[in-house]
């Protein structure tokens, strides 16, 4: 009888999970793939800065971009950095954009194409949205505990996506 009391707490003991245990910590966000259109680069010198960005806005006029991108806390956001660029003249590049539980309305990739850093020095280069012609945007939705993947961007340089603003 002993054998088979100390048998089944070893079967109940191997087969419990971690029961109540906090889950494991995700950064919110969201990641995918940037597919670039093959013999689309522009020139070097009309690639100022390339970036993922995500606005919780939509449709955008050209006075909300750069409201979104300085408010405290930001409605826009760029992934790398203001100062930093995505690879350039690559076929894709994968990417990982950590930032706050939200619903982001239009997600993209921004060209700066003038060292004047305005609104008229901007250009969306690709979208994350439909099929549709034109594309409409699909909403990403990260909440607290969830990395969104699959977040795939196509890039065409010489047909860009209808501007937003």
């Amino acid at each position: 009888m002993k054998r088979l009391l100390v048998a089944a707490i070893v079967l109940l003991s191997i087969s419990c999970d971690h029961g109540l245990e906090p889950p494991l910590s995700v950064e919110p966000g969201f990641g995918g793939i940037i597919y670039f259109e093959k013999g689309t680069w522009p020139a070097a010198d009309s690639i100022v800065n390339l970036w993922v960005f995500a606005s919780q806005v939509y449709p955008l006029d050209s006075a909300k971009v750069f409201g979104g991108l300085f408010s405290n806390p930001p409605t826009i956001y760029l992934y790398p950095a203001l100062d930093k660029n995505l690879p350039l003249f690559v076929d894709s590049v994968s990417y990982k954009f950590n930032l706050p539980p939200g619903r982001y309305e239009y997600v993209g990739v921004l060209q700066r194409f003038a060292n004047d850093l305005n609104v008229r020095s901007l250009k969306v280069v690709g979208m994350f949205g439909t099929n549709d012609s034109p594309p409409f945007p699909i909403p990403i939705v990260v909440s607290t505990s969830s990395f969104v993947t699959r977040v795939d961007i196509k890039v065409n340089f010489h047909k860009p996506p209808p501007a937003p603003f």
